[in-house]
């Protein structure tokens, strides 16, 4: 008989959306690490940035590693929630301390942040491959996995919407109250650990995996790869994927140093911490702000925008298909990161319209692009007639490493290459060199992404046939 297609409640769409909303705390933590690192830790651009570099390149292939394990090992939880259950709490400590400045000279500071960061990416993979690949196996129905896609999206933002908004303004507050400035970067960090901790708990009990392989077999991980890398919906969706993050997260990651050194203007005070202090010269709405204010206002902006554009885009989802949306995402934000390049830095009413532009034009990308990987789980299904869920979403991970990865190297090499010092008198040179790359370097990704995106083969009439395809290969398994 064929397979009943359950329909997902609320609270289990919730509680799967709750898991990205607390990966995406340390997330959003991520994507600021530069500012972490140079600003507060006490780093060389160049010396973030390689180590950055490095260790993403050794934290990569454990994606796949985790994806291709968690694909065999069942239990009876599932295949992919205990990872969930028994990798949080180191998640979350590991997560602390690499956002903790010890008390180090400079060769053991930067010793202490290659070890915590490799920790904590590699924990990382842990707990987010497997996330992400439970979303292939919470329901049958294309519909449906595309409904907690959108959920996903959503909650992935308001775990990013916290971070940004908060992070900047409460380490502020706690070193005007007498913390160092170290210290109260710790303080914040400590404070959504135990939320991430919380939230990924809830993920755990409250979401069920309901799909199974057609067949339960042993599957070698060299035929499961030599699949993959011959899969072409795969290779495309992955290199637009990467395309995406690069376009997203050099946007996001360039933000605080746009609002610091471009936007806000240096001036001497013996009575700050470093000596300077950064002035906005400019008005929001008839007050006065400074740079970590404006800086919360944009990347809020980049995650409550994304939000509700999430909500909107669905509608035109359906009506042009998943593919077609996506490139006139790429199109859109283009354009106006274009802009950035030719408004005032007094004009911040401007520059907050130009952001909040841009996040709704690319900020719903995410959403179509993690219902895209369950389609092509689905596809290559059909073509090879075995299951490699985590493996294929471990892919989703690797891609969003190697993104943040590009998007935050290559930026601080450029950066270091022209003098960038943090927390000193910049010349008026590197400020439009931050401008430039801020409004420029995104549209790399965005090229990349949707020539990749051309390539792709799977539209809204193939998704059809695989799902029907799929209840028919269950139910003659099932019969035999």
């Amino acid at each position: 008989m064929l397979i009943k297609k359950k329909k997902l409640s609320i609270v289990e769409k919730l509680a799967y959306g709750a898991g990205d909303m607390a990966c995406n705390l340390f997330w959003g933590l991520i994507v600021l690490s530069s500012v972490f690192y140079t600003d507060y830790f006490g780093i060389s651009a160049a010396a973030a940035a390689t180590m950055m570099l490095i260790v993403r390149c050794l934290d990569i292939s454990f994606d796949v590693l985790i994806g291709a394990i968690s694909d065999r090992k069942n239990s009876k939880w599932g295949r992919f929630r205990p990872w969930i259950l028994f990798g949080v709490v180191p998640f979350v400590v590991i997560g602390f301390f690499t956002f903790y400045t010890p008390d180090f000279g400079d060769t053991m500071k930067i010793v202490y942040a290659y070890v915590t960061y490799l920790a904590f990416m590699l924990m990382y993979s842990v707990v987010n491959v497997p996330y992400g690949a439970l979303m292939g196996v919470i329901s049958e129905d294309p519909q449906e996995r595309t409904s907690v896609s959108a959920y996903r999206n959503v909650m992935a933002q308001v775990g990013c919407l916290v971070v940004y908004s908060s992070l900047f303004i409460t380490v502020g507050y706690f070193n005007e109250s007498g913390m160092s400035k170290t210290a109260a970067f710790s303080t914040v960090v400590g404070i959504y650990a135990v939320v991430v901790l919380i939230s990924l708990l809830c993920t755990f009990f409250f979401t069920r995996e309901r799909v199974a392989p057609v067949k339960e077999e042993k599957n070698s991980l060299s035929q499961d790869v030599k699949d993959l890398v011959a899969n072409k919906p795969w290779i495309c969706l992955t290199i637009a994927g990467i395309a995406m993050l690069v376009f997203i997260f050099v946007h996001g990651g360039l933000t605080a140093y746009y609002a610091k050194y471009y936007v806000a203007d240096i001036v001497a005070d013996p009575t700050a911490e470093d000596g300077i202090r950064f002035v906005v010269n400019g008005t929001f709405l008839g007050f006065n702000i400074n740079w970590e204010t404006l800086s919360t206002i944009l990347l809020s902006i980049s995650s409550a925008v994304t939000i509700v554009g999430t909500m909107l885009i669905q509608p035109v989802v359906k009506q042009f298909g998943k593919k077609m949306t996506w490139i006139g995402c790429f199109v859109l934000a283009s354009l106006v990161s274009l802009c950035f390049l030719f408004v005032d830095k007094t004009n911040i009413g401007a520059i907050i319209v130009l952001q909040t532009l841009f996040t709704l034009f690319i900020g719903p990308a995410g959403y179509i692009m993690w219902s895209m990987y369950a389609d092509v789980a689905d596809d290559s299904e059909v073509q090879t007639g075995r299951r490699a869920t985590g493996l294929i979403f471990s892919s989703a991970t690797m891609a969003q490493k190697l993104g943040n990865t590009l998007a935050q190297t290559l930026p601080l090499y450029a950066l270091a290459a022209i003098g960038f010092v943090a927390n000193t008198q910049i010349s008026p040179e590197v400020a439009d060199s931050v401008k430039i790359l801020f409004s420029l370097f995104p549209l790399i990704g965005s090229v990349i992404g949707i020539g990749a995106l051309l390539f792709y083969t799977i539209d809204e009439k193939k998704i059809a046939e695989n799902s029907a395809k799929l209840a028919e290969m269950k139910k003659n398994s099932a019969n035999n």
